[in-house]
């Protein structure tokens, strides 16, 4: 009997190794895991197909001579049965709602969240594809001259410019029957400033907004320095509390589309629907933590010539660090999470 207003799920992103660790560990069965591509023919489409075998040496119910039990299930169930798991083995925190925004700016509760494994957080979201944002930049001048192109057309296709353009000519043909050369060029100097006005009048109104070259060849080479296939997912649990928000890296060949443009056309950069996170908690930052200094080793004043040069290396790395933490952008009262799962889900009562 087919259950009523069940709810349903559109998987966008599953990591299927983290998954099947995770759930290996809650229930002590070994998960064999397998992906392909599932290509359709005269579609541009590539899609990921998931079989998910379940291994089980139960005592109680497999009988002597028989081995251990092999069972099939479906992605769905198997992903609905991990986070079941989590939430009964008390491994999972769910952060969704305009109550769990205030929470998360509680400095006791984030600490709590520090021990927690496996956070939840359903809520409106943006997903920044750096990636892609390159991509755009690139082409970007060309862009640009093509609406501005297409602008121009626009506008000399309208009545007014016609009709000021019939007078310029019309202007041009009295002009040149002036047989006094002197004369000729006197009334040319005032149509030729009108032309330019014209013009002019034309390339301001049809101008997109240009940016110098020097900005978008610097923005690549940020984004192949620090952020390079980077795609932040990040969720907010209260539209009001933007500053408030569970975030995480998604790993592009994790889609279950894994042209991820077709989840840009789909859902778009800023989805107007909810989709929920599931995730491995990362960091939980918090203003009154203690600083970490991992060369107090080197404050002494003592060194030896090789100390000296460790520090001299390893500081290198402490001068980037800077650099990091802004491309990061982790800090309170916001949480990371390595992503398992993304979807969208509707129906049951939700």
């Amino acid at each position: 009997m087919k259950k009523k207003n069940m709810s349903l799920y559109d998987y966008l992103y599953v990591d299927t190794k983290k998954v099947v660790s995770t759930y290996n560990q809650l229930t002590g069965a070994v998960v064999s895991a397998g992906d392909s591509t599932c290509a359709t023919v005269g579609q541009a489409e590539s899609k990921k197909k998931y079989d998910f075998k379940i291994f089980r040496n139960d005592s109680a119910t497999v009988q002597e001579g028989q081995g251990t039990q092999e069972q099939v299930k479906p992605h769905h169930i198997l992903f609905q049965e991990l986070e079941q798991e989590l939430a009964s083995q008390g491994h999972l925190v769910d952060l969704s709602g305009q109550k769990m925004a205030a929470k998360l700016q509680d400095k006791e509760f984030r600490k709590t969240l520090k021990n927690t494994f496996c956070i939840k957080v359903t809520g409106r979201c943006v997903v920044e594809h750096y990636e892609r944002m390159k991509k755009i930049s690139e082409s970007f001048p060309d862009i640009a001259a093509l609406i501005n192109q297409s602008n121009k057309a626009a506008v000399k296709s309208t009545d007014a410019y016609k009709d000021l353009m019939a007078q310029i000519t019309t202007r041009e043909a009295e002009i040149a029957k002036i047989k006094d050369r002197n004369a000729r060029n006197i009334q040319k100097a005032p149509l030729k400033e009108q032309k330019k006005k014209l013009q002019d009048l034309l390339d301001n109104q049809t101008q997109a907004g240009v940016v110098e070259q020097w900005i978008l060849d610097g923005l690549k080479t940020w984004i192949d320095t620090f952020i390079s296939g980077i795609i932040n997912f990040r969720v907010y649990p209260d539209q009001e509390q933007t500053a408030v928000q569970v975030f995480g890296h998604l790993k592009q060949e994790n889609f279950f589309d894994m042209d991820v443009s077709a989840f840009h056309f789909t859902y778009g950069s800023v989805p107007t629907e909810e989709l929920t996170l599931l995730g491995i908690v990362s960091s939980v930052p918090n203003p009154e933590d203690a600083a970490f200094n991992p060369h107090q080793e080197f404050l002494k004043g003592d060194l030896s010539s090789k100390e000296a040069v460790e520090r001299g290396f390893r500081s290198v790395f402490r001068g980037f660090e800077g650099f990091e933490q802004m491309v990061r952008t982790c800090r309170y009262p916001r949480v990371l999470v390595s992503p398992l799962l993304v979807y969208r889900q509707m129906g049951g009562g939700r």
